[in-house]
């Protein structure tokens, strides 16, 4: 994920591309797929720039890590329910305004 976002051979979409891949190697290895919520795209974003600018992949992946963890407890029956559970976990809000929360199922 991390070389297509450096590599950047697309005009546009590099990103969402990346994370597709990810996500279908993830789906290949029976893992659940990561989504990166609106309140952590900020930590996304700044892992990935220290990584490229500094080497810090310890921050990259810790980051991925916790967002694997948010990921696999989204569940639900029908998408009221998911979304309420996005709801309470603070995913839809701008980092600004909230953190992540991991509300375990």
């Amino acid at each position: 994920m991390f070389i297509l976002s450096e590599v950047h051979p697309f005009i546009d979409g590099n990103g969402r591309i990346a994370r597709i891949m990810m996500n279908a190697e993830l789906t290949s290895a029976s893992q659940s797929k990561i989504i990166i919520p609106t309140v952590f795209r900020d930590d996304y974003l700044g892992t990935l720039r220290k990584l490229t600018r500094q080497g810090d992949c310890d921050s990259y992946i810790k980051m991925l890590q916790r967002a694997h963890e948010f990921s696999e407890n989204i569940f639900g029956d029908n998408l009221n329910e998911m979304q309420e559970y996005l709801n309470q976990c603070n995913a839809f809000s701008e980092h600004t305004e909230a953190s992540l929360k991991i509300i375990p199922r």
